[in-house]
């Protein structure tokens, strides 16, 4: 019994200590905005800017305070949540960056494409 309840625990604080699971396609739900990303099993990430713009490398992630992060490196930082991410693509007068210049938004937002194919 003692073993069950420690078993219980032990998942229980790995469902809490580690982010909700990032791997999929994901696509920009802003139309102006071409931009696609893949995250694999092992968390390399492609991202696709257009037709001809590749961006790759392995992504981070972490969690606090019940806030999902991942760090795609080169500056690119941005939130997950249910299936969504977001990414602040440039900044302000104070602190100007633009990580995707074909993206003329201040913010990203990709969502998991659900994979329509039925075998």
């Amino acid at each position: 019994m003692m073993i069950k309840v420690f078993i219980a625990l032990l998942l229980l604080a790995f469902h809490f200590t580690y982010p909700q699971n990032v791997v999929g396609n994901y696509s920009s739900v802003e139309p102006k905005c071409k931009l696609n990303l893949i995250i694999d099993t092992n968390n390399h990430f492609i991202f696709i800017v257009g037709k001809h713009k590749k961006i790759k490398g392995i992504v981070k992630l972490s969690k606090q305070d019940d806030v999902n992060y991942l760090d795609f490196g080169n500056g690119i930082n941005a939130m997950f949540d249910k299936d969504t991410i977001f990414i602040r693509n440039s900044g302000n007068s104070i602190n100007p960056f633009v990580h995707f210049k074909r993206c003329d938004e201040m913010y990203i937002h990709l969502a998991k494409r659900i994979n329509t194919n039925k075998k």
